[in-house]
């Protein structure tokens, strides 16, 4: 035969093995591939929208907790606790489309025993669609995964721990973890106590959406945003950990000497009780117990409410009158009596007789100054129990107003450093440091620098 052709041949012949083995590899890598894409469809456990269900079932042998959705709110069927909603729209939300990590091959009695799986957690979300049910075993050895199956799917399967930890059976992450049950509008009143006496008291009037403190503060002027600004908070707060239920020994947590203690009333009707104390493991947190049964523990600075004064929740600086709203006032302090008429039009006042121009601004300034280092209050501290006696006042300013009238006030020595302060006579509950009259931009300062200024020395 030819050289030519049969090396023609030989050439046919190897090409044709290339052909033959490039097509048995493509083959393969197909099927491979095919095998491959299949157990990634079959490792996609659920596929539902995540807002749908309408019941969840949370089951472990005996021990079974169903959750329905009654509007927008998750409820109990039996109603023996409050649900965190939380909790239940992230279980729909987590295996709405949940999808294993991993396959461990068809299920058998071997497997179910091996994995756990043979006295599962079990969770049923029920959806327009049908009811979707996950059961779940034991962790993995290298605590990476949980094994798990489903109904409808013939595999023992692996989902991530992180995840897979929050749907085995625990009554405490189905429990509301709320402090209160309550929106900020939903409160009627809330008392601290202090080794059984009240501590303070704020109670909301529904007619005027006002809050107020009892009768003997009235005098004092109730800041609003403060009160709306801290109960907003407490109504929002979460426990960081769901820990003992139905407490029957106060000492394990130091109850029985709780540092602080506060009972929630709600516009319902209902009361809830709250006894707070100190965390010596972690002073960063502190265990409340919630109507004497249930441990929770929570930042220590979300409970500060507890130990808030009424103090805490009043205007601490107050103006008596803005020099605007006056038409003079008489001055009483360090042995002098002044007497002031003032004319805001005419940027001038006369003082003890005196012209003063305020078109100089150095000395607009200095009046400003002094005038407001009496006319505005700054409180230290309230003190309703004391019984002042209005006698020898070491300041009193009474400002005559535009309108008609006059108020008064007078400050009197009480005990160390604190100065009780009257209006038009009567106590009014707080008192004032000896700061505001004496040292540096005190009244006695800015007094002595207005009348050098101005010549009244």
């Amino acid at each position: 035969m030819n050289k030519k052709i049969l090396a023609l041949i030989v050439l046919l012949v190897m090409a044709g093995a290339s052909v033959g083995t490039m097509l048995f590899f493509k083959d393969r890598v197909n099927k491979d591939k095919q095998k491959e894409q299949e157990q990634l469809d079959d490792n996609v456990l659920f596929s539902f929208d995540p807002y749908s269900p309408t019941q969840l079932v949370f089951s472990k042998g005996d021990e079974s907790y169903t959750c329905k959705l009654d509007g927008e709110k998750w409820v109990l069927d039996s109603g023996e606790f409050a649900v965190d909603q939380t909790y239940c729209q992230l279980v729909c939300t987590y295996c709405s489309n949940l999808t294993a990590n991993d396959s461990y091959g068809e299920i058998t009695d071997d497997k179910l025993k091996m994995y756990g799986l043979d006295a599962p957690d079990k969770i049923e979300i029920t959806e327009p669609k049908g009811t979707h049910t996950i059961y779940i075993g034991n962790e993995s050895p290298t605590s990476e995964f949980y094994y798990v199956t489903v109904d409808g799917k013939k595999n023992v399967y692996a989902v991530d721990a992180q995840h897979g930890s929050v749907l085995k059976l625990d009554r405490l992450l189905i429990k509301n973890k709320e402090l209160l049950p309550y929106t900020l509008y939903d409160l009627k009143q809330v008392t601290t106590y202090r080794d059984g006496k009240v501590l303070c008291e704020l109670t909301y009037n529904e007619t005027e959406d006002t809050w107020s403190l009892p009768s003997e503060y009235s005098d004092l002027t109730l800041d609003q945003t403060k009160v709306t600004s801290e109960f907003n908070n407490i109504v929002r707060i979460e426990a960081e950990e769901m820990m003992d239920e139905k407490l029957t020994d106060l000492s394990k947590y130091g109850f029985d000497k709780p540092y602080g203690e506060a009972v929630v009333k709600g516009l319902d009707g209902k009361e809830h009780r709250l006894l707070v104390s100190a965390n010596d493991d972690d002073p960063t947190y502190c265990f409340v117990l919630v109507d004497g049964e249930q441990v929770e523990l929570y930042y220590k600075s979300d409970l500060g409410f507890t130990q808030m004064l009424p103090y805490d929740y009043i205007l601490q600086s107050e103006t008596v009158k803005g020099y605007y709203d006056i038409s003079g006032f008489t001055f009483k302090f360090q042995g002098s009596e002044d007497k002031c008429s003032l004319d805001t039009e005419e940027m001038m006042c006369t003082y003890n007789g005196k012209d003063i121009d305020f078109n100089s601004s150095e000395i607009y300034l200095a009046f400003n100054n002094f005038y407001n280092s009496f006319s505005i209050l700054k409180y230290s501290g309230t003190d309703t129990d004391a019984k002042p006696n209005l006698k020898d006042p070491a300041l009193s300013a009474e400002f005559e107003l535009k309108e008609g009238g006059s108020v008064k006030i007078d400050l009197v020595k009480g005990d160390g450093t604190d100065y009780y302060v009257f209006r038009d006579g009567k106590y009014i509950g707080a008192y004032v440091d000896e700061s505001m009259l004496t040292g540096r931009n005190s009244v006695s300062d800015f007094y002595l620098k207005f009348k050098k200024l101005t010549g009244l020395e």
